[in-house]
């Protein structure tokens, strides 16, 4: 029997506060980050090493606080990221105020040990919600990311205009919003759900390897993870490269971000109406759509549309590939298979973030899209034929833990859930 908090609602209020401080810190890193990086180096070789620890250490951790966060609860994980948040923050602006890069290596990569805790924000909105209700309270918390992609930009780039040293304000905002973090961290239920299999044990990632939601899941978020970020990285580089300018590449970047955040609650409304299977259909076409624009012109608007429309499709297909992982476990028991999922979905995504720039030269913006397509219309493939698969399978039976050892396609639970 579910036992959501009474005060979910204001649950809610405090952990969309909490994904907007999230993604102010990676819109800083991500504005900033490298050009620090290349004023402080003294090898050009290493001006990126300070981006990548961040995307390397926050990887690594994701697989960490799964498991800390099934042992400890949500809390205490999320208190201790945003404390590296603060941490890496203090640091780095040390650093840039005495010119160390080493220190601001240090620095970047507890940064990015804070990146592992941000994933879980949307778990906690869906351990807690109703149960009719989780879909719509995974996709609500990334409204946060509205908030970061208008304000996070302009608040790094002024920023690091506040101080003497260029930099040291924009590392020190980092800090700031660490704090806020911190404070909103420690609002948080202790425990890893409301309900009351969430007093069990978590359930074992070996336990769900050959689960078909689970499978499904992790190829949406990791492949659409992927082709978004392959999209992202280049087409900045790909703008300059055209000649439009770099107004035109921050406007690229903003209607992506709002393209990626802005159309959550109509994709939880399309997931309840339509069900999962559609629902990444739905998204895979959008986000392929984008890139075959991108594939016949690579005019400003061209490009722009093209990064808007693949962060619309990422968003349809972050919010299935969410909801298809909620069906893989009881509600509160999912605390291991969220940070294998986010875990996973980080490395393959930075695989395309470190390839970004040799695939671009190798076989330029038209090349990317048409690679992005591939990737798409492969996921679809399998997609289609998994969930034909599904569809042949017995009834699901429950074992002494609580959870289902078959799963069909549309969860006969969910399906009851999200349309009452």
């Amino acid at each position: 029997m579910i036992k959501p908090i009474s005060s979910f609602p204001m649950l809610l209020v405090r952990l969309i506060a909490a994904q907007a401080c999230y993604y102010m810190i990676v819109s800083v890193d991500l504005t900033l980050t490298g050009l620090v990086g290349m004023s402080l180096a003294t090898n050009p070789a290493l001006m990126t090493l300070p981006l990548s620890l961040i995307v390397v250490v926050g990887t690594a951790c994701s697989f960490v606080a799964g498991h800390a966060a099934a042992r400890f609860g949500y809390r205490p994980v999320m208190v201790v990221g945003a404390l590296t948040a603060v941490a890496g923050g203090v640091l780095s602006a040390v650093a840039v105020a005495s010119d160390s890069f080493i220190l601001f290596c240090i620095g970047t990569a507890l940064t990015g040990g804070y990146r592992a805790v941000g994933g879980f924000l949307r778990f906690v909105a869906s351990e807690y919600a109703p149960p009719a209700k989780r879909e719509r309270a995974l996709a609500l918390v990334m409204y946060g990311g509205i908030i970061a992609a208008a304000l996070g930009p302009f608040a790094a780039v002024a920023a690091s205009q506040a101080a003497d040293q260029i930099y040291v304000g924009s590392c020190a905002l980092i800090a700031i919003l660490g704090v806020a973090a911190l404070i909103l961290a420690a609002t948080m239920p202790p425990a890893t759900g409301g309900s009351a299999e969430s007093d069990k044990p978590a359930i074992q990632i070996r336990d769900r390897v050959w689960n078909p939601q689970f499978q499904q899941a992790i190829l949406v978020l990791a492949s659409s993870g992927l082709v978004m970020t392959l999209v992202m990285a280049t087409g900045p580089l790909a703008n300059e490269h055209a000649g439009h300018g770099s107004a035109s590449g921050a406007a690229m970047i903003q209607w992506h971000l709002i393209g990626m955040f802005a159309p959550s609650a109509l994709s939880a409304l399309f997931l309840k109406r339509y069900g999962t299977s559609k629902t990444n259909i739905t998204g895979g076409l959008i986000m392929a759509a984008g890139s075959v624009l991108g594939t016949f012109a690579d005019t400003g608007w061209a490009m722009t549309a093209t990064l808007a429309l693949v962060g619309v499709g990422w968003n349809v297909l972050f919010v299935a590939g969410s909801a298809l992982l909620l069906q893989s476990y009881p509600q509160g028991r999912g605390t291991k298979l969220q940070g294998f999922t986010d875990g996973t979905t980080a490395a393959i995504s930075a695989t395309g973030s470190f390839a970004a720039a040799w695939i671009l030269q190798s076989v330029g913006w038209k090349g990317v899209n048409i690679l992005a397509i591939a990737i798409t219309a492969t996921v679809l493939i399998l997609l289609a034929w998994s969930t034909s698969r599904m569809s042949k399978l017995p009834a699901p039976r429950h074992d002494a833990d609580g959870s289902s050892a078959l799963v069909v396609a549309e969860s006969p639970v969910l399906e009851t859930s999200t349309r009452d």
